[in-house]
C-alpha cells in the first residue's frame, strides 16, 4: 500500500546532485513509497534519438513509472527553457490535481531555477542594436564562442546559463554591455521560498570514479554508435557532453574521445555543485543515504 499525502500537504519534491549522484533511483524508490508522479528535469533527457549518452533509464523501467518530460522533442528542435518551465509546470499540476506527489528530478540548475524563480530580467535595459550585434556572433562563430566570452566576463551567470541558451547568453552579454555590471549583479532579486528539496553527493574522488564507471558503460552500451546515427553536430542537441567530444573523432582517438568525455563530465559535476551549493534550502545527503533524505521529506510533508 501506497502512501497517500493530504492534499493540503502536497507540494513538489526536488531531487539534485550532480551526474551519476544517484538521483534517478532515489527518486523511483520514493515512486515505490508514495502515490506520485516522476518528472524530469534534465535538458537532454528531452530529445528523442539521445539515449546512451544522456544515461536515459531503459524505456521499460520510465514506462513503469510514467516518467514525463522525458523523449518529448526531435533532435533539431531548439527547446528553451521557458517552454520546459511552462510544461513540467502543468505537469506538477495534474500530478497535485490527481492527488499524487510531484517528484522533480535531474541535474539541469536552470531547469530547476525555472520551477524555484520566476525567468526574468525585469526592468534591466535593452537595445536591439547591441543584442544583433551578438546574434550575428552566434551565428558566424558559435554558440561556444559566445559562452566562453560570457565565462570571462561573468563566471558566475556561465554556471547558471546552460551551453545551449543561446537566448540567454545573448541577453546576459546585451545587459553587462549596457550597465557595465555583471548579467549576476543585475538579475531580478530572488524571493524567498523554502521548497522541498534533497540533493546528492559525496567526497569528490569517489564521485569522480562514479563518472568515469557511467562513461565507460555508455561506451559499452553503445554511444558510438548513436553519434554515428545522429551524425549532425549542428544540433543544439549534439553539444552536450557526451556528444559534442565526437566532432573531433577520426577512428583511431577513441580513447582520447572517451578521455575528454570524463574529464568534461567532472568539470560538469563541479558546475552543478556550484548551482545547487547556492540554494541555502537544499539538505544534503550523502550518496545512497535514502533514510536521511526520505527523513527530511516525510518531515516536511508532516506525514
Amino acid at each position: 500500500m501506497k502512501i497517500v499525502v493530504p492534499s493540503q500537504n502536497l507540494e513538489p519534491i526536488f531531487v539534485a546532485g550532480p551526474t551519476a549522484s544517484g538521483k534517478s533511483d532515489f527518486a523511483y524508490y520514493l515512486a515505490d513509497l508514495f502515490e506520485s508522479q516522476i518528472i524530469s528535469c534534465d535538458s537532454m533527457q528531452i530529445y528523442k534519438g539521445l539515449d546512451v549518452g544522456t544515461a536515459k533509464d531503459p524505456k521499460e523501467i520510465r514506462d513503469k513509472y510514467n516518467v514525463k518530460m522525458v523523449d518529448i522533442v526531435p533532435l533539431d528542435y531548439d527547446y528553451s527553457v521557458a517552454e520546459y518551465a511552462e510544461n513540467a509546470k502543468k505537469e506538477i499540476e495534474i500530478a497535485i490535481k490527481n492527488g499524487k506527489l510531484p517528484i522533480i528530478v535531474g541535474g539541469t540548475g536552470l531547469y530547476f531555477e525555472s520551477l524555484l524563480y520566476p525567468m526574468s530580467f525585469g526592468e534591466a535595459p535593452k537595445d536591439a542594436t547591441v543584442r544583433a550585434r551578438y546574434e550575428q556572433e552566434l551565428k558566424e562563430k558559435g554558440n561556444e564562442y559566445l559562452y566562453d566570452k560570457l565565462l570571462k566576463m561573468d563566471p558566475e551567470a556561465a554556471t547558471v546559463i546552460h551551453l545551449a541558451d543561446n537566448k540567454r547568453i545573448v541577453r546576459a552579454l546585451e545587459i553587462m554591455e549596457l550597465t557595465n555590471k555583471k548579467w549576476s549583479e543585475v538579475k531580478d532579486k530572488k524571493p524567498e521560498i523554502n521548497p522541498i528539496m534533497v540533493a546528492f553527493n559525496t567526497e569528490r574522488a569517489s564521485l569522480y570514479e562514479r563518472i568515469n564507471q557511467r562513461v565507460d558503460k555508455m561506451m559499452s552500451l553503445g554511444l558510438l554508435n548513436e553519434v554515428k546515427k545522429v551524425n549532425n553536430f549542428t544540433y543544439n542537441s549534439m553539444k552536450a557532453i557526451g556528444y559534442r567530444e565526437f566532432i573531433d573523432y577520426t577512428g583511431d582517438n577513441l580513447e582520447q574521445i572517451v578521455d575528454k568525455i570524463k574529464q568534461d563530465t567532472r568539470n560538469y559535476a563541479k558546475r552543478q555543485l556550484t548551482w545547487f551549493r547556492k540554494y541555502p534550502f537544499v539538505h544534503w545527503v550523502e550518496i545512497g543515504d535514502y533514510e536521511d533524505a526520505l527523513s527530511y521529506i516525510r518531515s516536511r510533508l508532516k506525514i
